[in-house]
C-alpha cells in the first residue's frame, strides 16, 4: 500500500474516532455559567449606556444655566449701553443654547435606547432564571439518583455481609457443638477405663467420704454423742 493512502486512511481514521464521553452534568453547568457571564456582560454595558445618559442630562443642565447667566449678562451690558459687549453675550448664548438643544436630542435617543436594552435585558434576565432553575432541577435530579444508587450499593453489600456473618455465625456454632460431642465423648471414653483418672477420681472421693464418716464417728464418741444421730 503507498505511503500516501495509508497516511489519508490513519487521518480518516482519527477524525472518525469517537471522542471522549463527557459528562453531562459539567456540561449543563458550563452552559450555565456561559449564559450567566453573557447576562453580567449585557447588565455592564447597559449601565454603562444609562451613565453615558446622565452625563448627557448634567451637561444639558450646565448648558441652561450658561444660558441664563449670558442673558442675563446681555441684559446688564444693554443697561450699560454696551451694545458690542451685548452682542458678544448674546452670541455665546445662542451657542449655548444650540448646544444644549443638542444635548436634549442626544439624552432622547441614549433613553430610548437605554429603554429598549432594559427590556431586552429583563427578558434575558428571565431566560437565564429559567435556565438556572432547570439547571438546579437537572442537579438535583443527578444527585437524588447517586443518592439512590449509593443506598441501593449500601443495600446489596450489607446484605452480603449479613449472609457471610449467618454463614460464619452458623460455622461457628457447628464448631462448638463438635467441640462439646468430643468433651462428652471424651467424658464417656473416662469412665470406660479402670484406669483412668475420672475413676479413680471417683474412687478417691468415696475413700475419701468412708474415712471422713470414720473419723465423724469416732470424735463423736469421745464427747459422749450417739454416733447414729
Amino acid at each position: 500500500m503507498a505511503i500516501g493512502r495509508r497516511l489519508t486512511r490513519i487521518v480518516r481514521a482519527r477524525r472518525n474516532a469517537p471522542g471522549p464521553v463527557q459528562d453531562p452534568g459539567a456540561v449543563v453547568a458550563a452552559a450555565q455559567r456561559e449564559q450567566e457571564d453573557r447576562l453580567d456582560h449585557a447588565r455592564r454595558a447597559v449601565a454603562d449606556l444609562a451613565v453615558q445618559r446622565r452625563r448627557t442630562e448634567l451637561l444639558a443642565v450646565q448648558a441652561s444655566d450658561e444660558i441664563a447667566r449670558l442673558s442675563r449678562q446681555a441684559e446688564d451690558a444693554v443697561a450699560r449701553g454696551d451694545d458690542t459687549g451685548a452682542r458678544d453675550l448674546l452670541r455665546r448664548a445662542i451657542g449655548a443654547r444650540e448646544r444644549r438643544d443638542a444635548l436634549h436630542v442626544r439624552r432622547g435617543v441614549l433613553d430610548a435606547q437605554v429603554q429598549r436594552l432594559e427590556r431586552s435585558l429583563g427578558q434575558v434576565e428571565e431566560r437565564v432564571e429559567e435556565s438556572r432553575l432547570r439547571y438546579l432541577s437537572v442537579r438535583a435530579d443527578q444527585d437524588t439518583a447517586r443518592a439512590a444508587l449509593d443506598v441501593r450499593r449500601a443495600l446489596g453489600e450489607s446484605g452480603r455481609d449479613a449472609a457471610d456473618a449467618a454463614t460464619a455465625a452458623r460455622e461457628a456454632e457447628r464448631a462448638a457443638r463438635e467441640l462439646q460431642a468430643r468433651a462428652a465423648a471424651y467424658d464417656e471414653l473416662a469412665w470406660t477405663d479402670p484406669d483412668g483418672p475420672a475413676v479413680r477420681a471417683a474412687f478417691e472421693e468415696l475413700e475419701h467420704g468412708r474415712e471422713a464418716e470414720d473419723e465423724l464417728a469416732r470424735l463423736k464418741q469421745r464427747r459422749g454423742i450417739d454416733p447414729g444421730r
